[in-house]
Order: structure tokens, then C-alpha cells, then sequence
């Protein structure tokens, strides 16, 4: 195995589902990593996974929190090498229902939050001369689903923070790119089926699997398997690019 033990991480929302999975795969390639998350608990349990993982309490909402956990990284990490600013909430509704305050925190969480990461990711890279930035949109900033207009307009514009990133900061050595999950089987799922669909998780993800071509839904370490390809220099000539990783559901017109 290359030795990567010089080479560090910070992952917001990286207690559990997709973050975790990706915390969990960085560290058994010998990187070194920071989780940053409000879910103290699995916070905790993640950490005693791993030797090589450290965690930091973070409400991505709150630019203070976001700034301490970039100062935490800096501290523990021999280098800093890459950021996967994986974090992403649902606010529900049509836009003559949803309220302001549920759209703005949904842009705040979803869109703005990965922006302020970036904006202390970009002189910690350019300090070192190089680094990748991989930022989570969704299959909804490529199409909607009814009642989603606010979480597919914030993940959207991740899309297009993703190629700012990526133009202005080409020459300081500094990739940026994105990843577009379909339906991941995570915790999350199981929080949208029981407390808002009002359904057990089995029937939802039963149901949700036949809107993919492959018939299953993701897994989350395919996810990380696809930010480990991102992060990593040996993919130097892919920036500013949006891949998706979801089951095929983005490319079928009828099932």
C-alpha cells in the first residue's frame, strides 16, 4: 500500500452515512483525518474505529464552528491535502408553501456553508502549493423532484461554486470537483421514510431502488470510493467536473 501517512483530510458531516463511510475508507489507506459533525455521539464512536481519525463538534450553519474545525485540522493533521465538504439538508415544500426562514437555512447549510469551507481551504492549499476540494451536490441539482425546490436550487449552485473553485484557483495547484449521489443508503433515508414519509425504511428504499436502472440503491462506501479518486494528485487533469454516482436514475426517461 503507497504510504499516505503524511497526507490528511477534513470531512464535514463525516460522523456516519456517506461522510463516515468516507472517514472510515481515507483512514484505512493511512490517511490521516478530521470528522467534523454535530453528532458528538457518533463522533466518538467513529473516532475509537481508527487510530488514524480525530473528530471536532461542527454546526456547519455557524462560520465560528467551521473555522474552529479548519483550525483543529491545522493542528492535528501533518498536512492538510484535502477537503470533502459533505453536508446537506431537505427542506420540503412548493414555493408558495416553504417559508423563507426554511430556504434560507436550507441554502445556508447546503450551499453557503460549503463555500465558507472553501474559502479556508483555498489559502491553506495555496500555503502548500496544492490541494482538492470535492463539495457533495445531489442528482436534484441535475433535475427535480415535486416539493424539492429549495434543496435542488442549493445543490445546484454547489454545482456551479464547484467550477468557480475550479477556474480561479487552477493555477495555485488547487482542484475542485463535485459529487452527485442518487438515493444512498444511510441513515438519512431512514429519517425520511419514518419521520416525513411516515413509512418503515424497508418499503421506501424497496420503492426508491425501482427508480434506478440498477435496481438497488447506493451504498455509501461507493461514494468514498469515488472521493478517494477525486482527492488523490494522480488525478491532477480532473477539476471543475460533476460526477455522478447514482445507480443510473439521472439517465432514464420511463422506468
Amino acid at each position: 500500500m503507497k504510504d499516505n501517512s503524511n497526507k490528511g483530510i477534513l470531512i464535514f458531516g463525516g460522523a456516519r452515512g456517506i461522510g463516515g463511510e468516507t472517514a472510515k475508507y481515507f483512514s484505512e489507506r493511512n490517511w490521516n483525518v478530521i470528522a467534523a459533525d454535530v453528532l458528538d455521539k457518533e463522533l466518538a464512536e467513529l473516532e475509537k474505529s481508527s487510530k488514524n481519525i480525530k473528530t471536532v463538534h461542527c454546526d456547519v450553519a455557524k462560520f465560528e464552528d467551521i473555522e474552529n474545525a479548519y483550525k483543529f485540522a491545522e493542528k492535528e493533521l501533518p498536512r492538510l491535502n484535502g477537503v470533502f465538504n459533505n453536508v446537506g439538508i431537505a427542506r420540503y415544500g412548493t414555493v408558495d408553501k416553504l417559508s423563507l426562514e426554511d430556504w434560507e437555512f436550507t441554502l445556508r447549510v447546503n450551499l453557503t456553508a460549503q463555500f465558507i469551507s472553501s474559502s479556508f481551504a483555498v489559502p491553506i492549499f495555496k500555503r502548500n502549493g496544492s490541494g482538492s476540494i470535492v463539495n457533495t451536490a445531489s442528482v436534484l441539482g441535475h433535475m427535480n423532484q415535486k416539493t424539492t425546490a429549495a434543496y435542488a436550487a442549493s445543490k445546484a449552485g454547489v454545482i456551479a461554486l464547484t467550477r468557480g473553485i475550479a477556474v480561479d484557483h487552477a493555477l495555485d495547484g488547487i482542484r475542485c470537483n463535485s459529487v452527485s449521489p442518487g438515493s444512498i443508503n444511510t441513515p438519512l433515508l431512514k429519517i425520511v421514510a419514518e419521520d416525513i414519509m411516515g413509512r418503515t425504511a424497508e418499503d421506501v428504499a424497496a420503492e426508491w431502488a425501482e427508480f434506478h436502472p440498477v435496481r438497488r440503491l447506493g451504498k455509501p462506501e461507493e461514494v468514498a470510493a469515488l472521493v478517494y479518486f477525486l482527492i488523490n494528485d494522480e488525478l491532477g487533469f480532473i477539476t471543475g467536473a460533476d460526477f455522478k454516482i447514482d445507480g443510473g436514475s439521472s439517465i432514464q426517461l420511463f422506468k
